[in-house]
């Protein structure tokens, strides 16, 4: 059971082929500067509400599966994906805790007691809040800009390089905020997420993040 929540987590992240048609990005010289101004940015935040448009590629299927819904975020470790179609499907990760509610049935889970799947939780808060600093060595990053976003390539190296194969993030230079977010598995299927309509240290309903 453990097996299919952490291929949840691909399906609900996911691209690669590394997005070398965007030509137009060029490697930072700045990565410093840019680090602390994401730490700056990431300091005032408390949480993130933000529409999504998610695109997923199989190899077996013919069409792309696109679906549609809301993410949420509370620091400091909390989030909530609410896909509203084709089908309504609800995951919410509460510290070392997942809740997924599907087709009338709800299941829980604890992370804690598997590492992977507790560095997986702890990537989608970096990557959505725009601290990196909280990845491990397990990861390699390489920074990417032009003239609108700055394009951010996460490569694991550990253990999570079983099962994905990189994770590509883009932010708006202006807000700093998450525009795209991408992950490609081994196999190269990928899910390919675009943000929209974010809002920013919000007032969420107490049953938002609620697992029990």
């Amino acid at each position: 059971m453990k097996q299919n929540i952490l291929l949840f987590f691909l399906c609900c992240f996911c691209f690669c082929n590394r997005v070398d048609a965007q030509s137009d990005f060029r490697i930072m010289t700045s990565i410093e500067s840019l680090k602390n101004r994401m730490k700056e940015e990431s300091d005032t935040l408390t949480n993130i509400e933000s529409r999504f448009t998610q695109t997923k590629r199989l190899r077996l299927l013919s069409e792309k599966i696109v679906s549609t819904g809301v993410f949420s975020y509370q620091k400091p470790d909390k989030v909530s994906l609410d896909y509203l179609s084709p089908m309504k499907y609800r995951m919410v990760i509460n510290g070392n805790t997942i809740k997924i509610d599907a087709d009338g049935k709800t299941n829980t889970f604890d992370t804690g007691s598997n590492r992977l799947m507790a560095q997986m939780s702890a990537l989608i808060s970096a990557c959505m809040t725009g601290n990196l600093e909280r990845l491990t060595s397990d990861y390699e990053l390489t920074y990417k800009e032009n003239d609108t976003r700055y394009w951010i390539a996460i490569s694991p190296q550990g253990s999570a390089k079983t099962y994905m194969k990189c994770i590509d993030i883009f932010l708006d230079k202006k807000d700093f905020s998450v525009r795209q977010l991408k992950i490609t598995e081994p196999s190269d299927d990928y899910t390919e997420y675009v943000f929209n309509g974010q809002k920013k240290n919000i007032t969420f309903p107490n049953a938002k993040f609620a697992v029990k």
